[in-house]
Parts: structure tokens; C-alpha cells; sequence
């Protein structure tokens, strides 16, 4: 069973992400911390925290294409994201994606009534606003899985304290 933390951020379908997250700052004094054009590969999606130079890369994320929807569970570590991981599938659990944020690497599947569940662990690497979402191979072992890590965070130049391996 994934050791989770706690619920970290949700995601959200919506018609209109830029006007919903003017909404949410404006009225609760959030911040955008991302956006993503309509023509990206999520469609138009807008992330925003309330505390933007915290722990956590966002609070909310708004997106028009609703398929991205979701709910995030965040792990303390790669070896409890790589747990969690082979445990899903070994449950004969489809994963939907797995995704390199840059900022966390993570998975997604589907619970029995359709909702999107991510499991992700935080990298600690501070990518640019516009770095873009890459496929990761969790299959991999947790040493190359953090080498991918590494690079990142040479590439970037950009680490906060050293996240737990």
C-alpha cells in the first residue's frame, strides 16, 4: 500500500484556466506560478500556489483539457515512489502516465470510478516556468531513475536542499 504523506494539490477541469485563476488570485490572494499555452501538449493549464516560494510547486492547477484532472498524493521518496509504483501495477492497476516534472517524478492512474490519482515525489530540482513535461521510465532502477534527476538539476543549475532518496 503507497506510504503517502497527505494530499498535496488537486487539479481541475475548467472552462476558462486563466480567468478561474485570476479568480483565485484576486480573491484568494494565490499566485500563478506556471502557465502552459492552449496549443501545449496539456492544452492551456494554469498552476498557482499560496505560497509560491514554499516546499510545494503549486496548490491548484486548472486545466481545459479536463482528461488531466486529478488528485496528488505526495511520498517522502524515490524508493517509496518506485514502491508505490511496482505495488499498483503488480495490482493490475493500468498506470496512465509517468511523468517527469522537472520539479517531481511521478505516476498516474485511475480509480475504480474513473478519478485521476497522481503518486509523486519532489525532486527539490527548480526548473524554468517553461520547462516542458517529459515521459519517465519508472521501470528503471532507482539509481537511474535518480541519475535522470542529477541531470536536471546540472542542466539547470538549480537545487533547493537535497530531497530524501
Amino acid at each position: 500500500m503507497p506510504n503517502f504523506i497527505g494530499v498535496r494539490h488537486v487539479g481541475w477541469g475548467v472552462k476558462d484556466p486563466v480567468a478561474l485563476a485570476a479568480f483565485y488570485r484576486d480573491v484568494m490572494g494565490m499566485t500563478v506560478v506556471a502557465e502552459t499555452p492552449a496549443a501545449s501538449f496539456m492544452g492551456a493549464t494554469v498552476f498557482i500556489s499560496r505560497h509560491p516560494e514554499g516546499e510545494e510547486h503549486h496548490d491548484l492547477v486548472f486545466f481545459s483539457n479536463p482528461m488531466f484532472a486529478h488528485t496528488a498524493f505526495r511520498v517522502s521518496s524515490l524508493a517509496e515512489l518506485l514502491s508505490s509504483y511496482r505495488e499498483i501495477k503488480e495490482r493490475g492497476i493500468p498506470i496512465t502516465f509517468t511523468f517527469n516534472h522537472g520539479v517531481a517524478l511521478s505516476f498516474y492512474f485511475d480509480d475504480p470510478e474513473g478519478h485521476n490519482i497522481e503518486i509523486y515525489w519532489l525532486t527539490n530540482v527548480r526548473v524554468p516556468q517553461d520547462y516542458q513535461v517529459r515521459p519517465i521510465n519508472l521501470d528503471l532502477p532507482e539509481e537511474e531513475v535518480l541519475r535522470e534527476v542529477e541531470r536536471l538539476a546540472e542542466q539547470f543549475g538549480r537545487r533547493s536542499p537535497s530531497p530524501s532518496h
